[in-house]
């Protein structure tokens, strides 16, 4: 079945495709966001995933890396105005702390943190070792450790709210919202054709694909991407009432100690739509590459790897040691790395077809401003963006 003819069409309703759309409105009002919605079952669905399907993501300034603090500052700046747009709340400012071993030399995670830091003015508050107990008695690290504190425009999101507040902001605006899964993308005569497997096949005058990790498991791109998908496992432990009114206050949390295996992040406590509150932790060492539809698929169906599991639990008691929860249970997640370390945001096919993606375990903070660029660059049908093209060029695997 042919369907309508859209000046953009975006294909990905995750985090950097859902904004991308919200940005083309500004342009024009023929937009057509496409992907499939959250499914009611992961266990029993076959078909495509995303990686916002959850509740907390760290977000914050401080950075070790300058493009990646610059695009979360810029979209920082814009949440409480999606939230108010959309009527969707996706944004708690409870602050970020990022801890390591003290730094001496000016390439050390801290070191670079502050340097960042004062290159984009972020206000941020320094404890020492002996300090940083007295401050965040609930939070132990070993010893040595430096703690760099921002308070505020640091905090979580949810990634889940995230894209259900672009996603609606967009539909105000006047982009249609499809729920299809897209298939195939190829260029014709004139413009693009985007075909789904429901059936239906759209057209476009210029098409962007932002599927995240599925970028290469299906006939969207040209050539496949240079780029390695990551199984990641995060552990939620449930906590009750009283164990949620002691950690009240807990920022987010980023630990980089010096041994790679112990490295970690943790979320505070965080409702979930069942209505239970949990501490979120995940991290550790990228091992496990998922290079199929087929694996991507039956990972994001799974609970996660069991022994990884272990080791997060392990190191979540160690840091928070009075926690007791009342149950725990895995969760399955994969992260999209690139090989320049940013995303790769690239015209394709002539300036016909736009790509978007490549996550870095770093976009969720930072989606906004990544789909800002995007859609500059679709609506020109070049690179439109105050950094430089060469940082987001996209890398394909040599045949």
């Amino acid at each position: 079945m042919t369907e309508r003819h859209y000046d953009y069409i975006v294909v990905g309703k995750g985090l950097m495709g859902a904004a991308a759309a919200r940005h083309l409105c500004a342009h024009s009002a023929s937009i057509a966001l496409i992907g499939p919605d959250e499914p009611p079952d992961r266990a029993a669905h076959g078909g495509v995933f995303g990686s916002h399907y959850d509740e907390g993501r760290i977000t914050r300034i401080l950075d070790p890396d300058r493009i990646w603090a610059l695009f979360a500052q810029r979209s920082l700046a814009r949440y409480r105005d999606i939230e108010r747009q959309s009527g969707i709340a996706y944004y708690h400012e409870v602050g970020h702390l990022a801890v390591g071993p003290r730094p001496d030399g000016a390439g050390d995670y801290l070191a670079r943190l502050h340097a960042v830091a004062q290159e984009l003015g972020v206000e941020y508050e320094t404890y020492e070792a002996a300090v940083l107990p007295e401050r965040f008695p609930a939070l132990a690290f070993e010893a040595g450790c430096v703690g760099l504190y921002q308070p505020h425009t640091a905090g979580h999101v949810s990634p889940r709210a995230q894209v259900q507040a672009q996603t609606a902001v967009a539909a105000q605006q006047g982009a249609t919202i499809i729920c299809d899964t897209v298939h195939t993308v190829r260029q014709v005569a004139g413009g693009v054709e985007v075909h789904t497997e429901e059936g239906h096949t759209y057209h476009g005058a210029r098409v962007l694909v932002a599927t995240g990790g599925f970028s290469n498991t299906k006939q969207l791109l040209p050539r496949p991407l240079d780029m390695t998908v990551y199984a990641r496992t995060i552990v939620l432990a449930e906590l009750d009432h009283a164990q949620v009114e002691r950690l009240q206050g807990m920022p987010s949390l980023i630990y980089r100690p010096e041994a790679e295996v112990e490295r970690c992040y943790i979320l505070p406590p965080i409702r979930y739509p069942d209505g239970k509150y949990y501490v979120k932790i995940g991290g550790g060492p990228l091992h496990r590459a998922l290079r199929s539809l087929a694996d991507l698929v039956a990972w994001f169906r799974s609970p996660g790897d069991a022994q990884e599991a272990r080791h997060l639990t392990e190191l979540l008691h160690n840091i928070i040691p009075q926690l007791r929860p009342v149950s725990l249970h895995t969760e399955s997640c994969v992260t999209s790395y690139t090989c320049t370390g940013y995303p790769y945001a690239d015209m394709l096919q002539g300036g016909r077809i736009g790509v978007l993606t490549g996550g870095n375990g770093s976009a969720a903070k930072s989606a906004d401003e990544i789909g800002r660029m995007g859609a500059e660059m679709m609506r020109a049908g070049q690179w439109a963006y105050d950094l430089d093209a060469a940082h987001f060029r996209a890398h394909f695997v040599r045949d």
